[in-house]
This record gives structure tokens, sequence and C-alpha cells, in this order.
């Protein structure tokens, strides 16, 4: 895949790069993105199929779960096909100092799949599943009822074209 590079856009670098401390080298990369074509394969089979001793593979996982780099190895779920086809986006905006108490709420609510501390309007963005309209209501009501919040905008994702993972982007970046 071709990425830009400053000469090629002004001085704008979207080839990847590294925070202090957490470089991935690309034997990390290789085994991530080993996983993420086959996310059941053993440590022998990664080992294997990159050509590495089953040591090194070892290694470097257990380094990559340590560092926090590989958070899990769970299935990728469909949503829809998991009767969740309602996908929204919700901007919350709450009381000044009250971002901890708001989002230790918003946990608690089991379709809340993610919460980001924004800039711009709005101090929340949360990503909700719902069952159906209805359902998606009866969430924002729940939301609408914590006492630190104290206004919402919601939008509906009509389709999702494109969906990535963390491991997609260094799979695309091989």
């Amino acid at each position: 895949m071709n990425m830009l590079r400053p000469e090629d856009n002004g001085g704008l670098h979207l080839g990847g790069g590294s925070v202090a401390g957490n470089d991935i080298d690309e034997t990390d990369q290789r085994i991530i993105v080993a996983l993420r074509r086959k996310p059941r394969a053993s440590v022998s089979e990664l080992s294997r199929l990159l050509s590495l001793a089953r040591g090194t593979v070892h290694t470097r996982l257990d380094r990559l779960e340590h560092r926090g780099v590989i958070t899990g190895y769970g299935p990728d779920l469909n949503l829809g096909a998991a009767g969740y086809p309602v996908q929204a986006f919700t901007t919350l905006a709450i009381a000044q100092g009250h971002h901890d108490v708001v989002v230790q709420q918003l946990r608690s609510i089991p379709q809340i799949l993610e919460v980001h501390t924004i800039t711009g309007p709005g101090d929340l963005l949360v990503k909700i599943a719902a069952r159906s309209n209805d359902h998606l209501h009866e969430v924002l009501q729940v939301i609408s009822s914590i006492a630190e919040v104290s206004h919402s905008t919601t939008q509906l994702a009509l389709a999702s074209p494109v969906l990535k993972s963390g491991a997609d982007l260094l799979a695309d970046l091989d």
C-alpha cells in the first residue's frame, strides 16, 4: 500500500510512526498481522507460518500483551447478526469536573460499546448498539437520567462501509 510521505504531501506523514518506548518492529507487526488473519493460530502454528522460533513468538506475544498492544483474542462480531442492528453515536455535554463520574455510570450500561473524551462541541462521544430504535430510545433515556449529563445529540449509523481494527491498520501498513 502506498503511504503519503513528507515529500509527497507538504510535510504530512500518514505512514505510521511510533511513541517513545512503544515501537512495534517488523517482527511484532508480522505476528499481529498473522494473528489478524488466523486469530485461532497457536504459538507453534504462528512460529511455522512466520519462520520464527517458537520462543521468539511466545516472548513477543507476552511483551505485546504486557505493553497493552494486544488487548484480547476475542471474536469480532457482526452486531446486526447478533441481534443489535441499530448503531448510534451520541455526543454528551457533561457538567464540568464530573468526567470520571459520568464515564463510570456509562460503563455500567451494557449497550454502550465505546466512550471517547473529545474536543469540539460536547465532551464525550458514545457508541451505542441497540436491538431497535425503541431500544435505542430506552438506552438514551438511561443516559439522559445521569444528572451530570446536560445535553446529548445522537446520530444513527445508516451503514458502516469501513470497519477496521488496530490490527487491520498494521496489516495495511504491511
